[in-house]
Parts: structure tokens; sequence; C-alpha cells
């Protein structure tokens, strides 16, 4: 069903999604995302083993994802999708009963085309019906659907459109994740058909790359994709059963993310309300990565349930930024943020600027340290390292 939500266009509401959806996708696992192309049953059931057994569940992380990896080259006999054998030899039915068992969500990959996206594994096109059918059977919650290989007289619009139409038919509730890259203006429509859709091409584990995938956006990169939607005011468009998906988290992939970037990344992606979706190993946290995806006050921001995305205030040549997000219970998330390169910023933020009264006496709290700032009036300010941010809660109803 399609209902009308406050403060957003439309939303999909099946019963799936009312918040952004956590959890953990295969991409960079084990693999160097996609590039390695593999997962496997024990990889799964090792993971949804180590998000139980470090509590990360208890924290919102419930989804288990697969991306494009699992399926074999060839559908069966009668037509249906069918998981290779050798990685998955004891098939999906009995693979989501086992995730199930650990009161987990599971989620499967597919595409509108004829082919996934790679390794000419079969898509969708022209089997949405008995596909959601076999999705259903197999008790999967989450399906992702990306956008290659399909026919160039068709929209996107309409193509996952039946798509969602077909998953909703099955009975089966089912979160529908729609992958797209952002094109044909997705997020004026992507919340009809889906709860969550792809705002800009793919993401890559890198602070900036150039955009050489197809979609929409200035790059691959973590700073790209910020720069992009800030160009956007997301918060025009998200909300309850609707959420705008920068795609994965890549925090802390080995080598290529340092700790800051990945904790701006994941500061950002909750001031969005975006799916909080960890690509890279969830598996035996260190203290360093726990400290990003396990803060619970970061988590929070994410999982407001007015669930309105984060705009940017303002946009300085120095690299300083300030964005501001609305909480249910009237008080404000803000970010400070500094996009240069090389350069300490200082950063500040009126209280103009936050529609606040200037005189307005403001308990301002540090979600990453973890502590009161203090009562703060007029403006707040700080020298931020580069690619970093302050991510703060405004205490406005006290």
């Amino acid at each position: 069903a399609v209902v009308v939500v406050a403060g957003c266009v439309s939303a999909y509401n099946n019963g799936m999604g009312r918040l952004p959806p956590m959890g953990w996708n295969t991409w960079c696992t084990d693999d160097v995302c996609g590039l390695l192309d593999y997962c496997t049953e024990d990889l799964v059931k090792s993971v949804a083993d180590g998000i139980v057994d470090q509590g990360l569940d208890k924290l919102g992380y419930k989804y288990i994802n697969m991306d494009d990896c699992w399926s074999a080259t060839t559908r069966n006999a009668t037509g249906h999708l069918q998981p290779n054998p050798v990685l998955f030899p004891n098939g999906m039915k009995a693979l989501a009963d086992y995730i199930h068992s650990k009161g987990l969500y599971f989620g499967l990959y597919t595409c509108i085309g004829t082919k996934t996206c790679k390794h000419d594994r079969p898509g969708s096109y022209g089997h949405y019906e008995i596909d959601a059918e076999t999705f259903a059977y197999w008790g999967m919650d989450f399906i992702k659907t990306d956008n290659c290989n399909k026919p160039k007289n068709e929209s996107e619009q309409v193509l996952f459109g039946r798509y969602s139409h077909a998953l909703n038919a099955t009975g089966r509730p089912i979160l529908f994740s729609l992958c797209e890259w952002g094109v044909n203006e997705v997020q004026n429509w992507g919340g009809n058909v889906a709860q969550m859709w792809r705002i800009q091409m793919d993401h890559l584990p890198l602070w900036h790359f150039p955009g050489e995938a197809a979609g929409e956006g200035f790059g691959q990169g973590t700073g790209d994709i910020i720069e992009y939607i800030g160009t956007l005011n997301p918060g025009n468009f998200t909300g309850p059963y609707n959420w705008m998906d920068p795609d994965f988290l890549e925090t802390l992939f080995p080598i290529s993310t340092t700790f800051i970037d990945s904790r701006t990344e994941f500061s950002f992606w909750s001031l969005w309300s975006a799916p909080l979706l960890v690509a890279t190993d969830m598996r035996n946290l260190t203290a360093e990565k726990a400290s990003i995806v396990a803060n619970e006050e970061v988590i929070a921001i994410d999982q407001d349930p007015l669930g309105v995305a984060g705009n940017r205030i303002y946009n300085a040549t120095s690299g300083a930024q300030a964005w501001s997000k609305p909480l249910h219970d009237g008080n404000l998330a803000v970010i400070l943020y500094n996009s240069n390169n090389k350069k300490n910023t200082t950063v500040s933020v009126s209280w103009e600027q936050l529609g606040l009264a200037p005189d307005a006496l403001v308990r301002v709290r540090d979600l990453w340290a973890k502590k009161d700032v203090g009562k703060v009036t007029k403006e707040l300010q700080k020298t931020i390292r580069p690619h970093d941010v302050g991510m703060f809660k405004f205490f406005i109803s006290e």
C-alpha cells in the first residue's frame, strides 16, 4: 500500500521499513567490494552469529543481506532462480531458517534487467512474478533490485513498479530496496514503490573517486557523496517507509578508509536517516570499529521516528559546513564539518541559522565524545580536522 506521510512525498508501507534498516551486506567482507565475487553459506552464518554474539542486533542491526554473489549462472529446469550449489549447498530456504532462528532478517539481490550487473547471472526481467514467489517461499525479508541490462525502451519507474507489485502480491512483507543509481529523479517517485531508493552511483571505500560508474552524483567517494547530497535538500523527500540510500557504509575498509573518514561517513548517513548497512566485516569488532558502528547516541539520530533527513545550512569556501536535522521531540541534530583535504578549519553555526532565538540557552551534547558541551547561547564553534565532523544534539525542548 502507498500512504501519505507528513514531510515526504509518499511512502510504501507493507509493514517493513518504518525506520531505516540496519544490518550487514556481503559486498566488502572477505571480498574487495565485489572484485573477488565471493560469498558463501558459512560466511553468512558466521556474520549472523557475530552480530548476535556481540549484541549488535540489540542496537538495531537486524538485516543479513547478500549482494550480487549468490546465484547460479542459470535458472533451474522449471525456470526458477537457484543459488550456486557449491557455495550454498543447503539452499536458501535452510539459510533463511538459520538466520530467522537468530531473530534476524535475510535479504537477497536481483536485477530488473535480463542479467545482473556481474558475471552473467540471470536477472529477473520477464520473471518478476516467479522470482517474487521464489523469494517469498525461501523466506526473504529484503530484496535489493539493481538496474543493469534492462530493455532500453522501458523506464526504470515502470519496471521497478512492476517488481514492487510482484513482491507485494506474494503476501509476504518484504522490504524493497530500489537501486537505480539516482536517475530519473528517483527521489520524487521511489517512495511510491519501495521503502528505500539509491540516490546516486555506487559508493567505493575511498574519500574521493571520479564518477566513473553509472548514475547521478559527483563521484563515488564518501566526500563526493556528501557534496552531492548537500545540493539536494534531502529533508524534502524522506520519511517513514521512504528512505534515501547513499549506498553501503564502508566502515574501516582496510588500507583505503581511515577512522576519521569512517566516522564522518557514519555521521552523515545517520543525519540523513539513511539505511545503515555495513559492507565490511561485522564479526569480532575492534574497539575502534565498535566505537563507530555501536555508538547508540548516533544510531538514535538515524533511527529518530520523525525520519526527516538533515539538510546543509551553509557551505563556505574554507571547507566549513553546517548541517541540521529536526528530531521528533523538537530537538535538533547538528553536524559541523570540515570538507577541506589538508587544513584544520574553525566551523561555527549561529542560533539564527538554526532558527533559534539568539539569546536561547541550549544544552548541547557532543555525540561522539558522549558528553555535554554545556549550556550554549548565540553560536556553537569548533576547530575541526580535515574530513572530520563534530556531531551534536541540541536539547531545544528543555
